[in-house]
């Protein structure tokens, strides 16, 4: 990244929640010259249920909304968006409304992270519908490797968990152990 971020603007980060908090304090603490801009969209949480056009409109605002906050770059925190709304944005919006602008996803680094941890050529993905459906994890760690195999698991009931801060709860070590046990077999 160009340092004239910080001096021209910010880097927006941009979930359809509260989850996407994480991501920007790991950013922040790698990159803490910037200046940033969170955006979750409590409002209309969760993504991973919506159709594609749905994740790609409110994304599309989200992006909007941003530049105009003066942020130069923008990293989707979401998922959802990062595989149903990120490269149509990157394509077909951004070239007319913003083209010297960018807006990157989190699918790409996570699936390198996982390519970098897997010690069996196996991997696992729990995440929304849309995500999973999307195929976008299985696409990206496959262009890694295209040997690698790929087990998903679509985890509804874990958006409101995060959402509403309630990882703690026994009722989520229960619901973990019902998405988790299936897919741990396989991997």
């Amino acid at each position: 990244m160009d340092n004239k971020i910080s001096k021209r603007g910010a880097i927006g980060v941009f979930d359809s929640g509260f989850g996407g908090l994480d991501i920007l304090r790991e950013i922040v603490k790698k990159l803490p010259e910037y200046n940033y801009i969170y955006l979750g969209d409590t409002a209309r949480t969760p993504y991973g249920t919506r159709s594609k056009e749905v994740v790609y409109n409110f994304t599309r605002q989200a992006v909007d909304f941003l530049f105009k906050k003066n942020c130069q770059l923008i990293i989707l925190a979401c998922n959802t968006a990062s595989s149903e709304a990120l490269r149509r944005i990157q394509q077909k919006y951004l070239p007319r409304h913003y083209p010297k602008r960018r807006v990157l996803g989190v699918i790409i680094p996570a699936a390198e992270a996982a390519i970098d941890k897997t010690y069996n050529g196996r991997v696992g993905v729990i995440a929304t519908e849309g995500t999973v459906n999307s195929g976008a994890f299985e696409r990206e760690l496959k262009k890694l490797n295209p040997k690698i195999k790929v087990f998903q698991k679509a985890c509804p009931l874990l958006v409101p968990i995060v959402e509403a801060g309630e990882e703690s709860f026994p009722a989520t070590e229960m619901i973990l152990k019902r998405y988790l046990r299936p897919l741990a077999k396989k991997i």
